[in-house]
């Protein structure tokens, strides 16, 4: 990769936060993205970056913890102070990731790798919440790995693989625009209509139906549609996904009916077993009553045993089946990349920077009024050219939203 390629990388990324000088940063990087951080590092202190803190990340540590800890797991409470530190005002949050180790998980007990990330959610649960309510300005990005790359082209030689991911990576970031900072801009002012059209429209619910998926998926009424630039409570503007084609809100918990046959692999952030393909679910008033796969059902049975909350889903987004992100016709292999192909809805937590009014909810409080809390959150796919949606508004209206594959909005 070229010097011009990781400035390209840093621009997008600082803009992404709003940097500003004086801001601290701090950024969570898979390993093998070394040279990405190392730009974006001097890229951010050149612009007066006060304090870049950078915190390297390893699953295989984390399955060795899994594998060799011999009662219990412990976490050191540095780690919540420095979760309570950077969650404050004048911190940006960037996550650089690459799935490079994302099978490690796999064939290691089901039972113990549950309960690690149970105690580790409780230990992390400061920035998850300061993430998922817009309490700071954060984004995220995924780069190639030669893992990830392998997956999505089995049929080429690794340095192959590795290059024909880059180029559509390069290709659907516009890092072979002379301004990709300015696109982004403009994408994301042009979602904000998009956004607004939804709103107004002011849905009940939306109905997915395609092969294999019959799904009604009731809105929180208080919960507004978002895409774009997010925005803190403070109203500074940020990206929280570089790239991103997406616009979401916040499903009511209790109010999601039907079957749904997911229309891409299952890649979660720790899929604990072989990631789930053609997984299917069936809801009853909110939540998953029954579900299989046709491979990779003990990764399902591992989620649901973490968190019994994440039988409920949190997010439901909308995606144009034409994407950029779907044209390749692959299936990349991380979450930011498969979740801009194709419409989705979340297991677990809700977004709370969702809702009309911002302010500090407790966990009762979001769930009376529709948002589903845990300490989960993994996006599945179940849209695609096969799958019309339509929108139904509380004042008796239908809207066509997606048909015979393209947005009708």
């Amino acid at each position: 990769m070229t010097r011009e390629l990781y400035d390209k990388i840093s621009d997008l990324l600082l803009f992404a936060v709003n940097f500003q000088e004086g801001d601290k940063i701090t950024l969570a990087a898979e390993i093998d993205q070394r040279p990405v951080i190392l730009n974006l590092v001097e890229t951010a202190y050149k612009r007066g970056a006060a304090f870049v803190d950078v915190d390297y990340r390893d699953p295989v540590l984390q399955a060795l913890a899994i594998q060799g800890a011999q009662k219990s797991f412990w976490f050191p409470g540095y780690l919540q102070e420095k979760f309570r530190e950077i969650t404050q005002k004048g911190w940006k949050l960037i996550g650089v990731y690459s799935e490079t180790s994302a099978d490690v998980f796999n064939g290691l007990d089901g039972l113990r790798s549950s309960r690690y990330f149970q105690d580790l959610a409780k230990v992390v649960a400061l920035r998850m919440k300061a993430v998922m309510s817009n309490q700071i300005p954060w984004t995220l990005t995924y780069l190639p790995s030669e893992a990830m790359a392998k997956k999505a082209f089995p049929n080429l030689s690794a340095e192959k693989a590795l290059q024909a991911y880059w180029e559509l990576v390069i290709k659907i970031m516009r890092l072979d625009e002379d301004d990709p900072v300015a696109f982004w801009k403009k994408k994301a002012e042009n979602d904000a209509i998009r956004v607004a059209y939804m709103d107004s429209l002011q849905p009940e619910y939306l109905h997915f139906q395609g092969p294999g998926t019959d799904l009604k998926v009731g809105l929180a009424e208080k919960a507004q549609w978002v895409g774009g630039f997010d925005t803190c409570p403070d109203g500074t503007r940020f990206m929280a996904n570089i790239p991103t084609d997406e616009i979401f809100t916040s499903p009511d918990w209790r109010k999601t009916d039907g079957r749904v046959t997911l229309t891409k692999p299952f890649v979660m952030h720790q899929n604990l077993g072989a990631v789930p393909q053609k997984a299917w679910f069936v809801f009853h008033e909110g939540r998953v009553v029954d579900y299989g796969a046709e491979e990779g059902k003990e990764s399902l049975d591992n989620l649901f045993r973490r968190d019994d909350r994440a039988r409920y889903i949190g997010e439901v987004a909308l995606v144009d089946p034409q994407s950029p992100f779907a044209s390749p016709g692959i299936t990349f292999y991380n979450g930011l990349y498969d979740e801009n192909a194709a419409c989705h809805i979340a297991l677990g937590k809700a977004y709370p920077a969702t809702l009309k009014e911002r302010k500090d909810y407790t966990d009762e409080e979001l769930r009376d009024l529709g948002l589903n809390t845990s300490d989960i959150h993994e996006d599945m796919m179940i849209g695609g050219e096969q799958v019309d949606v339509t929108a139904y508004s509380r004042d008796g209206k239908k809207q066509d939203i997606i048909r015979d594959g393209r947005f009708v909005i």
